[in-house]
């Protein structure tokens, strides 16, 4: 499966169709006030269907399996908790989960699309953008905000970069000690010092090992070091 649909983002098959239909749209949150506030400002929406609003259960599930919404909107709180979003693919497989009110902190999007969310609207958002993204997920393109979508393409290329890594093992011996110090704090200077050899050829090594191992930085770099070959600590 492509990092782009882990994630939640689909390829767009955007059609005429998919634009002219009508979104049936379900809301799911404890929070009352979502759920009326919600459904009072989207039945009013030209283009979207209201089906239902009621919090996570039983009866929403039910009422779920029978409406078969093309989107389920669930507050992020919902979303995040354990089984309600597999309970929701079980009973409407082929509905889409929007998560709504969402902070913009990479970890909780990234959570919310470990469950199976596809789709995203942050919690500044307006009700305009809300629509905006529940209709670009009907046309099949991109269902979130573009500094989410840029999140997550980074959280891709970062998944790519460690695929792609060599192990730590695969450093030749002169790297490797580089990478010790590394991970011991030593700065360039210091650890030219240590090593009687030029600044500039430590910097030259440490560059190598970054690039090796598909870090950015010297504290990814220790943490790789730290996590492969504990035996070598120094």
């Amino acid at each position: 499966m492509a990092i782009s649909n882990r994630l939640g983002l689909r390829p767009p098959t955007t059609s005429r169709r998919a634009r002219s239909e009508r979104v049936s749209v379900y809301i799911l949150s404890d929070v009352r006030l979502y759920c009326e506030g919600l459904a009072g400002l989207l039945s009013e929406r030209g283009g979207l269907q209201l089906v239902g609003a009621s919090a996570p259960g039983e009866t929403s599930l039910a009422r779920i399996a029978a409406t078969h919404p093309r989107v389920i909107l669930v507050d992020s709180a919902a979303a995040r908790r354990s089984g309600v979003v597999r309970e929701l693919a079980s009973v409407a497989p082929s509905s889409s989960i929007i998560a709504f009110a969402l902070g913009e902190d990479h970890m909780e999007v990234l959570a919310c699309a470990e469950v199976g969310i596809v789709g995203y609207v942050a919690r500044e958002a307006s009700v305009d953008e809300l629509v905006r993204i529940v209709t670009s997920l009907h046309c099949g393109e991109p269902a979130c905000s573009p500094r989410i979508a840029t999140m997550m393409f980074r959280h891709a290329t970062a998944i790519a970069r460690e695929r792609g890594a060599a192990p730590v093992s695969t450093l030749t011996h002169r790297e490797h000690e580089i990478l010790a110090l590394i991970h011991r704090g030593l700065t360039n200077k210091e650890i030219a010092a240590a090593l009687s050899i030029g600044l500039t050829t430590v910097k030259n090594h440490v560059h190598h090992v970054l690039e090796k191992l598909g870090v950015q930085h010297r504290t990814a770099a220790a943490a790789r070091f730290r996590s492969e070959d504990p035996v070598h600590l120094i």
